[in-house]
């Protein structure tokens, strides 16, 4: 028996070739099938420009709200909801900092970046950036293993000094409220210009943390900026 990441209740285990051939575990044996279960996944009857299940494919509130304060179309796409079962999933994975979490959805993050790279003729990916202080703290950036290899990464943000507070702190009126925490990198100018840029984060929540790296890389003169998340 192996242990659920999750839950540690037992995942049931039969040898097959693959795991006798490579020693790897397949995804499906390091979470139970409950776990499995508790995730949701968003459908194509979502928000197309959040990514926000809703039953239907027209714009949400918030990103009416969005263009309304003249704001470009991201076209984020996220792969799950941000439901309880992602809350506790997080948490480990990023405030706990169990690395081994990361395992889970890399391989279907990558996946759905690749394919974002063809569909929507991108250049470069952006993830986005931790604080140095929040860096030290966690000792990874939650993002970076959900980044393809053989992919265009730039690594063209920094956060500002003492812009390390973590959104989950924040109630939803201070989060919508913050000033820009991002500064472009002065030698990934030249990288940035001129390209179709995907933002990658792990969970879009208001959205203003992905927009604040949008304006910025826009002000750098990418030409177009979509985004990439794991949850919404």
């Amino acid at each position: 028996m192996l242990t659920c990441l999750l839950c540690e209740g037992a995942v049931p285990f039969e040898l097959s070739l693959p795991y006798l051939l490579t020693g790897r575990l397949r995804l499906s044996d390091r979470l139970c099938p409950d776990c499995w279960a508790a995730f949701e996944r968003v459908d194509s009857s979502a928000c197309p420009n959040c990514g926000r299940q809703m039953g239907r494919t027209t714009l949400c509130s918030d990103c009416r709200l969005w263009q309304e304060r003249g704001q470009g179309a991201l076209n984020n796409q996220a792969l799950y909801q941000y439901n309880d079962q992602m809350k506790d999933y997080m948490a480990r994975y990023k405030f706990i900092g169990d690395y081994r979490l990361r395992m889970i959805f890399q391989k279907e993050m990558k996946a759905a970046i690749r394919k974002r790279m063809k569909d929507d003729q991108i250049n470069a990916i952006v993830p986005i950036p931790l604080s140095q202080e929040r860096l030290d703290q966690r000792d990874f950036n939650q993002v970076r293993p959900f980044l393809p290899n053989d992919c265009p990464i730039i690594n063209a943000l920094a956060v500002r000094p003492g812009k390390h507070r973590d959104q989950s702190s924040r109630t939803r009126f201070e989060r919508l409220a913050a000033k820009q925490p991002f500064v472009l990198k002065e030698e990934a100018r030249q990288a940035i210009a001129f390209k179709r840029v995907l933002i990658v984060d792990d969970v879009y929540t208001t959205g203003r943390t992905l927009y604040h790296a949008a304006n910025c890389l826009l002000a750098a003169g990418a030409s177009a900026v979509f985004s990439q998340t794991l949850a919404r």
